[in-house]
């Protein structure tokens, strides 16, 4: 509704823009509008970031959909422009701990570290969810 009413008022978009609206689709469970907004940023010229990419992350775990989150990872450390951040792979985590893939998440652990990304306390309070929801 709000996308709606911006676009009819010709409102000016941006990378900003475009993440409020992913984010709110996410937190929502409206991961089905996610990919025309991503068209309509490409199509606009308007590059995702690392934001972005992140928060698309955030709701296909929360859209118990695991396994498309990890597409979106493995899209990200292809990129040339970004590579993931402490920020994607604590929601990765967290959605390995959420949905009980201890295996799947200590692997991630790996690949995090393997990628030079330090873990923070909040990634050691999410391993501790992975390992007792296990």
């Amino acid at each position: 509704a709000v996308h709606d009413e911006m676009r009819a008022k010709n409102m000016q978009y941006s990378v900003v823009t475009y993440n409020a609206l992913i984010d709110a689709c996410a937190r929502s469970g409206e991961m089905s509008r996610v990919s025309p907004l991503l068209e309509q940023m490409s199509q606009e010229g308007i590059e995702p970031n690392v934001i972005t990419y992140s928060t698309v992350v955030k709701g296909y775990c929360q859209d118990n959909r695991v396994d498309k989150a990890f597409e979106v990872l493995e899209d990200m450390k292809r990129s040339a422009d970004f590579t993931p951040d402490e920020v994607t792979y604590n929601t990765l985590l967290d959605g390995c701990a959420r949905y009980g893939m201890f295996e799947r998440g200590l692997a991630l652990l790996r690949d995090m570290e393997g990628a030079g990304v330090t873990p923070s306390n909040f990634t050691l309070s999410v391993l501790v969810k992975l390992a007792n929801r296990s």
